[in-house]
């Protein structure tokens, strides 16, 4: 529905603010089990120079998905997930996943022994699919890589990558098919289940789930502010050949620790992206600034990202994969939040609003179960019930 076709909409049964990867499944997940949803966002900018709402950090054709994890809880989240990514693609006919495999690696000493130690023993905790790696095998295995000596490893079968728009298109198609309404802009602001819109409409909802990521923390549309740190991230991108890209068709994506660095680095295999080119990702910086407001965070996804961040990420490409013949490189603007949990913030907190949030960096290969889980918290289900480990309950400042 274009916003300009009614300046008042409703009432509905809820109103999902947010057309990212979370607020969309959750709003497909309510449509289905008989609710009257609108969901309410903005599309993906033509000209990010001239969009002065929110940005999606699904604004991309690649993220990791696996189903080994460092927490039991995220693992059993992805799990879910994964699981329905067939169906999804079978009954909308648009396809988002890849199964190239999925490899963990880090080292067993050091700041991150415990990351390591984590994602060794999740899939033998769980009984999820794996093979343990390490030394010589390693290498054999995956010869595109140089990981640091004493590297462990996990390689997870189902693991891979997505294209998350592609991903958020599919559940947005089934949400419309089972009557979900789509409204192409973005809230202003929230009184109690009334929407105002930025086109000067208003959508008005019996109940509102609120899942519009670091913006919950940066511009909040709740009562109390979530406890959550949007930091502004960069990624970098190597734009590979075509007969780079066959060379590599058997890469996995992969998540691991450069040697003595306290933090971990993501790696994605070649993809291609809308231009047609292939690049292979990188992501994973130490340190970030912080988006202190909606603005600075809309301020930030109008750059392309940082140029030290991003010289420092593709050092780290050229040290893991020596032999990669790059054609050219780019960065861009990404963004994480973190909440004080480590878990996303899933809870009814009244009888009007729901708030879906808090991504961690690891939501967008679970965001369908996320989003089944807002859609139960929304109808006054247990979240904590759910068998997930968690209650995730949010924390707020």
């Amino acid at each position: 529905m274009s916003p300009s076709e009614r300046m008042m909409m409703g009432p509905m049964d809820v109103a999902v603010i947010g057309r990212g990867l979370m607020g969309t499944a959750c709003a497909m997940h309510l449509a289905q089990r008989g609710c009257r949803v609108a969901l309410v966002g903005p599309d993906e900018p033509a000209d990010p120079a001239a969009h002065d709402g929110p940005f999606g950090s699904f604004h991309d054709a690649g993220r990791i998905t696996r189903a080994i994890a460092h927490d039991p809880v995220w693992a059993r989240l992805s799990t879910r997930s994964l699981l329905r990514y067939r169906e999804i693609e079978a009954r909308t006919g648009i396809a988002f996943y890849t199964p190239c495999g999925g490899v963990m690696a880090g080292p067993l000493d050091g700041p991150l022994a415990g990351f390591t130690a984590g994602f060794l023993e999740t899939p033998k905790a769980l009984g999820l699919a794996h093979d343990r790696l390490s030394g010589a095998a390693l290498a054999r295995r995956f010869p595109m890589f140089d990981l640091p000596a004493g590297s462990e490893a996990v390689f997870d079968p189902v693991g891979g990558t997505i294209d998350p728009r592609a991903m958020r298109r599919a559940h947005e198609a089934l949400a419309v098919t089972a009557g979900a309404e789509v409204v192409a802009t973005h809230a202003m602001g929230r009184d109690g289940g009334t929407v105002a819109l930025a086109s000067g409409g208003r959508v008005s909802a019996d109940h509102v789930v609120v899942a519009t990521g670091g913006w919950a923390s940066a511009a909040p549309l709740t009562a109390d502010r979530p406890a959550m740190r949007v930091y502004q991230r960069t990624v970098a991108f190597a734009e590979v050949s075509e007969a780079e890209a066959a060379r590599l068709s058997d890469m996995p994506s992969l998540i691991w620790v450069p040697e003595g660095d306290p933090t971990d680095r993501y790696l994605l295999p070649p993809i291609r992206y809308p231009d047609g080119r292939r690049y292979i990702k990188i992501g994973g910086e130490l340190t970030s600034p912080e988006a202190i407001d909606g603005a600075a965070l809309n301020a930030w996804f109008k750059t392309s990202g940082g140029a030290e961040a991003g010289a420092s990420l593709l050092a780290d490409l050229v040290a893991l994969m020596p032999d990669l013949r790059i054609e050219r490189t780019a960065t861009a603007p990404c963004a994480v939040t973190f909440t004080r949990t480590d878990y996303p913030y899933i809870a009814r907190l009244d009888d009007r609003v729901t708030l879906l949030t808090g991504g961690n960096g690891s939501a967008a290969k679970c965001a369908d179960e996320l989003g089944r889980l807002g859609s139960v918290a929304a109808l006054g289900g247990s979240v904590a019930a759910e068998g997930l480990g968690a209650d995730f309950a949010p924390v707020f400042m």
